[in-house]
């Protein structure tokens, strides 16, 4: 049996308060145009075709006929090239999607084990929904802290090209990344979730994530996109600011960060997201004065 050193008082503080170990070193953001990976070849029909039989799903052989897509593999590497000026030693990697991959063949994370400098640890978060990033976070966090870890990078990728029916309104192809160091000087990003909530539940739950995260009154607030205009937040008086719907993993991470880049003079930014589909309720905060 191994055992783990306890953390020192202030560390455990900040895991409880849902802090990620280290700080954040830089982020990117982007949507990705039409890419040139196809999916009208033999192996892809067939894996399609078995697919959508499998699960009962209806095909649309003419999505994959018709058109190109990108793949995690390519938005990933996008992303790493701009993560950083200079190729940074990372000692894991996550990476957390929502739809499913446009090519199976070449996982994000095996592309990104031979991208990233570092001989990296890596790791995927799929099947969660909206939560998908923030699950993405704490399960970093989470190896950080058990390995000593000084340097992680945390990728969030949504993707359209679908060639059988999803029930979802999709808006196209985006990804964000995060890169964090122990001296990183973006910030200190903190995650507070709870699980099984019901959209009744969220006014209740939502002012106490927010409020242990050490959201202010007057934090400008991302909401996702099935919050609508947002819960009721006695006191609160901060800006609330919509993410675009169609994008399930990167919508809300990306409003983050896109407002941090328009508003440098906001010390806190939050974001708040609620998946009625599986029920976790998501909250995040991105602290500058940390």
């Amino acid at each position: 049996m191994t055992v783990q050193p306890a953390l020192a008082p202030r560390a455990a503080a900040a895991a409880a308060a849902g802090a990620f170990p280290l700080r954040l070193a830089g982020a990117v953001h982007r949507t990705f145009p039409e890419g040139t990976a196809r999916i009208d070849d033999a192996f892809s029909v067939r894996h399609f075709a078995d697919l959508t039989t499998l699960y009962g799903v209806e095909p649309r052989p003419e999505v994959a006929a018709r058109g190109t897509g990108n793949s995690f593999a390519g938005m990933s590497a996008a992303l790493l090239a701009e993560l950083s000026p200079e190729p940074v030693e990372t000692e894991l990697v996550v990476v957390a999607h929502t739809t499913p991959d446009l090519d199976c063949r070449l996982a994000a994370v095996t592309a990104l084990s031979v991208l990233v400098p570092g001989d990296p640890q890596v790791l995927t978060v799929a099947d969660c929904g909206s939560a998908a990033p923030f699950v993405a976070l704490e399960v970093a966090g989470r190896y950080v802290r058990r390995h000593g870890y000084r340097s992680a990078a945390v990728f969030v990728l949504d993707q359209a090209t679908l060639p059988y029916e999803t029930g979802r309104d999709l808006a196209g192809d985006a990804g964000a990344a995060l890169l964090f160091t122990a001296d990183g000087g973006a910030g200190e990003l903190a995650v507070r979730r709870a699980s099984g909530a019901t959209a009744e539940d969220v006014a209740a739950l939502a002012p106490r994530l927010l409020a242990e995260l050490g959201c202010g009154p007057d934090t400008p607030l991302v909401l996702g996109p099935a919050l609508g205009a947002g819960p009721a937040l006695p006191g609160h008086t901060g800006r609330r600011l919509p993410a675009p719907a169609g994008l399930p993993a990167s919508a809300t991470l990306t409003e983050l960060l896109a407002e941090a880049e328009r508003a440098p003079h906001e010390d806190r930014l939050a974001l708040l997201d609620h998946d009625p589909e599986t029920g976790e309720l998501s909250a995040c905060l991105l602290r500058r004065d940390a």
